[in-house]
This record gives structure tokens, sequence and C-alpha cells, in this order.
């Protein structure tokens, strides 16, 4: 069979009750009962399965399904690790570099918990445009901005998006993180490097992952939309997240990329090709197909797609 089911997971945590109700993650209830539907109609394998199907063309198991954990949290080695060992199940793991070695809040997760501590998206879409009209942002390019980005999926409503993609990647990056600093001081009352620590494993956590059987594999190092940035600025992100690697005792031959957001273009393919990786997942939502689908293009579904 060449049919494999990646499934992605971001937060999993006991989330009622917690200092964040309001974050959108996968409640650790739900996460136990997500790996119990999966283990009674899947075949769990591991990064090695994968690249020797990949290789060889001998395909995997019948319904196949690979757990990938993206952003480096604690939730990972508090909640996840535990789970899986218990199952024997080997999990793969995308820490961003720069959380550990800089331990740097990714302007990603500032966003996800100034979201998770509003009850009023309107008044914080109002705040984030009064904001960027003192730096300087045209009034047109906000309006233009919100008929680009401003229209719901099916996880967050149109003011959500905006202001997701607003501080991801659409406004000047010259002033895109300080704006985000400035929002997240407001709105969660602290220094953004100050919460970084509570957030993300430290190198120490992420070696015990390994130790316990875990994959380990590129988130690059500042979360970047690759696709948004320059092919020397790709090379740098990337190259710093192998050597971090590298640190932790993981193998660079034949690693696999996970793409921050699912961005990426021919440019990242042929740097992730230069520098030996073997697989690259994404965010496109579908089975992926090991016969057909390019190994560094795989898509994955979320773990909304699968009952919990």
């Amino acid at each position: 069979m060449s049919n494999l089911a990646i499934i992605m997971y971001h937060y999993v945590r006991p989330i009622k009750g917690s200092k964040f109700p309001k974050i959108k993650g996968l409640e650790l209830d739900g996460f136990h009962r997500q790996l119990d539907y999966l283990q009674d109609r899947y075949n769990f394998v591991t990064v090695d399965e994968i690249n020797y199907a990949i290789k060889s063309g001998k395909g995997l198991k019948g319904n196949s399904c690979w757990l990938t954990f993206d952003d480096g949290y604690k939730d990972h080695h508090q909640y996840v690790m535990p789970a899986l060992v218990e199952r024997g199940i080997e999990g793969a793991f995308f820490p961003p570099s720069a959380t550990v070695t800089d331990e740097k809040l990714l302007d990603v997760n500032a966003i996800h918990h100034i979201l998770a501590s509003v009850n009023d998206t309107s008044a914080l879409k109002n705040d984030l445009d009064q904001i960027c009209l003192l730096y300087g942002v045209k009034r047109d390019l906000l309006f233009n901005l919100w008929n680009k980005y401003g229209k719901a999926n099916r996880f967050d409503t149109p003011e959500v998006i905006y202001i997701k993609r607003l501080l991801q990647h659409a406004l000047p990056a010259e002033i895109r993180h300080n704006i985000c600093e400035q929002l997240f001081q407001k709105y969660m009352g602290m220094n953004m490097q100050g919460f970084a620590s509570q957030l993300y494993m430290n190198k120490q956590e992420i070696i015990d992952l390994r130790n316990n059987g875990m994959a380990i594999g590129s988130h690059g190092s500042e979360h970047y939309w690759l696709n948004s940035i320059s092919a020397e600025r790709q090379r740098e992100d990337i190259n710093a997240s192998l050597v971090f690697l590298e640190e932790i005792g993981v193998p660079i031959q034949d690693w696999v990329m996970c793409y921050p957001y699912g961005g990426f273009n021919d440019v990242t393919l042929k740097i992730l090709s230069d520098l030996g990786a073997s697989i690259g997942i994404t965010t496109e939502s579908r089975l992926a197909n090991l016969a057909s689908d390019h190994p560094l293009t795989l898509p994955r579904f979320d773990t909304n797609d699968f009952p919990q």
C-alpha cells in the first residue's frame, strides 16, 4: 500500500479550566480517545519505515498512519510523549530551533495567546488597525488587506483570520514584530520573551523525546512563511535548524522538513534537496500517496479531521 494518513497536532493539553481555556488545541482526553480510534483502524509507522517505502517503492502496511507534532510545545513532552511511549508509537516532533536556542516567543504563538485572552475579536481588530495607522500603514492598505484576508475558514472567523495574517506576514517585516509585542503586552500583561520558557520545550526535554524513541525534524529556526522570504534567508533559516538538530544528536541524513504554516516554493524544495532532506510535510488536507506525491510535498490531515 502507498497510502499514508499523516496527522498534524499542535497544542495538546488539559484546556478546560486552564489559564487559556480559549486556546485552539486538542483536549488531552480527546487526544487519548483519538489514539484509541486510530489504533483500532491504522498501523502506526515510523520515519525510517516511510523513508524505506519511498526509496524502495515497496509501500507500507495497509491503513498506515503517522503522527506529527509542530512547534515544540512543553505539551509534547509533558502529555504527548508519555501517551505515545505507553502505546509503543513513534511520533515525529518539529520544534523551531530559535524557540530553544534563543528562548524566542514566536509571533504565531503570541497571536494565539492574544486571541485566547480576548472576548471581542472585533475590538482587537480595531486595536490592530489603530496601531497600524500609528506605524504609518495607510488606511487604503488596511482596507485592501481586510478584503483579501477577512474571510472565514473552517476554523476561524474573518476577524481572526485577518489578525493572524497581518501579524504573521502581511504587514511590513520591520514593524510586524513590534506591533505584535505591543498587543501581547496589552492583552497578556507580560513580556513576550518571558513567556517563551513557559510555552516551549528546552533542549533537554527535546533530547528526552529522542531518547524515548521519538523522531525529531526541522521546522525551520524562526518559523517563517518560507515562501515569503528570499532564497538566502530560507537557506540561512533551514541551516540554523539543522545545526540545532546536530547539537541534540539527530542525524541530518534523510531528515524531515515540516513547513511552518505549510508555506514553501520551488526555491525551498531546491534548498531541501541540496541539504539532503528526504521528506517534507505540508498542511494540504488529504491522504498522502507515496507512489504519486512528491516526497518533499506530502499532505497531512489536521487532528480535527478525525474523531476524538
